[in-house]
């Protein structure tokens, strides 16, 4: 199969569209023609049978021999190449010069009325006009007509004429048109010429352009793609050390304490359990690490579908809430949860309790000794809303559009206790709820963490 480049496509389709264009403008003008032709035609027709009519009439006033006075006004108007012909009001003719035209009979009478007609005959074809004339006590049926053969001519040289001149255009058009084509391809070649040596990993892109039209969008649109390509592959690197980062100090933890109980040949019972305490703790936080990279791995990637079933909202906070207690209690931190209404609400449960647990455990962590974390549920028609205030010492501001990125914890005496995703997950469990997670306030007395989901229902 032959690979056309863009431009000759488009000087093919505009060549077609032009053809179709010519050859329906051609039948056009063929046929208008030919109305044209005819109403003149017909026009001196009816200017010939008035002047027949005249004749006649003076005629049948000079003598009341009604063939007589056909015959003589026949005689009279007798034209080159036209067809005369006088009938009774029966049909029957009184003088008739017919002039190559072969009519079959039976020949209009007076009872049909006027008529017009084409006439096909082998010697060409004919136009035909048959009209009732009263003249006092005789109806005559006056007959005329001519031949076609000026107007069917006047046709032909037109089609000629299209014949010869819509390839001659065509070819003109084709030409222009592939010239226009590549005047208007060529910043696309260039676009594309500059795109195939675009690095991934520089800051090159098309460049600015001022063109406002559709070219101009396609530069804005590329430049855009490429930034958020970019972003997405610098995402990617980021979290790929973070992550390498993460796994690399509980791996060298298992790795060193398996090294030092394993480098002699007999120790204590207590220094091999103490040994696997410690290769379980990192292999547990490793595990969890793992665990918690899949689901943001399968979340970027779209292949982690909610299951959905009817639950009620405030029962799952509290069931959190009491997971989470363990915790808070031996740090010395209370939770408290004001009392709250049914919360019907429609969403993946496992998720959903993820998301209150991580947010839960955060302001947890984040808490000192002898403060509370506060959990406040409120609702509307349109959605619902879980508030988590914890008694930290709140979040610098320069640093508050970080909270949420992947493996970032802004307190480094915290590091070794949390993976720092966390937020990330909650966050994107809200939003495939169609919610939001945000971080609503954050001061010397707190920070306030607003989950609002819409009700699914």
């Amino acid at each position: 199969m032959i690979a056309w480049s863009l431009r000759t496509r488009l000087t093919v389709w505009y060549t077609f569209a032009l053809l179709v264009v010519l050859c329906l403008f051609g039948a056009d003008v063929l046929w208008q023609q030919g109305r044209i032709g005819l109403r003149r035609v017909d026009r001196d027709l009816d200017a010939f049978t008035d002047t027949l009519a005249n004749v006649v009439s003076d005629e049948l006033h000079e003598t009341s021999n009604a063939g007589a006075a056909a015959a003589e006004a026949q005689a009279t108007v007798a034209a080159p190449g036209r067809t005369v012909v006088i009938l009774d009001a029966h049909g029957a003719p009184l003088a008739a010069k017919w002039n190559g035209l072969a009519l079959r009979e039976p020949w209009p009478d007076a009872a049909a009325g006027p008529r017009i007609w084409t006439a096909e005959t082998p010697a060409g074809a004919w136009r035909v006009h048959a009209r009732p004339q009263a003249f006092d006590a005789d109806t005559f049926v006056l007959l005329v007509a001519t031949p076609l053969s000026d107007v069917r001519r006047e046709q032909r040289e037109v089609q000629e004429a299209m014949i010869v001149g819509i390839p001659i255009v065509l070819l003109l058009a084709g030409i222009g048109g592939l010239w226009l084509a590549s005047i208007g391809l060529r910043p696309i070649t260039e676009m594309a010429r500059r795109a195939a040596h675009i690095p991934l990993n520089g800051l090159e892109d098309l460049g600015h352009t001022d063109r406002a039209d559709e070219l101009g969008q396609l530069a804005g649109a590329f430049n855009g793609l490429v930034a958020r390509l970019r972003a997405a592959l610098q995402t990617q690197r980021q979290f790929m050390a973070d992550a390498s980062h993460e796994l690399r100090t509980p791996v060298s933890v298992i790795r060193t304490a398996a090294d030092v109980a394993l480098s002699r040949a007999h120790r204590a019972e207590s220094e091999y359990r103490e040994a696997l305490a410690i290769v379980g703790g990192e292999a547990h936080r490793v595990g969890r690490l793992v665990e918690d990279m899949l689901v943001l791995a399968r979340a970027d990637a779209g292949g982690y579908p909610l299951r959905p079933v009817d639950l009620y909202l405030d029962e799952v906070v509290a069931e959190c809430r009491r997971a989470v207690d363990v915790l808070a209690t031996g740090r010395g931190v209370a939770i408290d949860m004001a009392p709250a209404p049914e919360m019907p609400f429609r969403g993946d449960e496992a998720l959903l309790r993820q998301m209150v647990l991580n947010v839960l455990q955060n302001a947890v962590q984040h808490t000192p000794s002898g403060r509370s974390v506060i959990i406040e549920l409120s609702q509307d028609a349109a959605a619902v809303s879980i508030r988590i205030r914890d008694g930290g010492p709140g979040i610098p501001l320069a640093d508050q559009s970080r909270v949420f990125d992947r493996f970032v914890q802004l307190d480094p005496a915290r590091r070794g206790h949390g993976s720092g995703l966390g937020l990330p997950i909650a966050r994107w469990i809200a939003e495939a709820h169609g919610g939001t997670l945000t971080l609503e306030r954050s001061d010397e007395s707190g920070s306030t963490f607003c989950v609002r989901l819409p009700r699914m229902v």
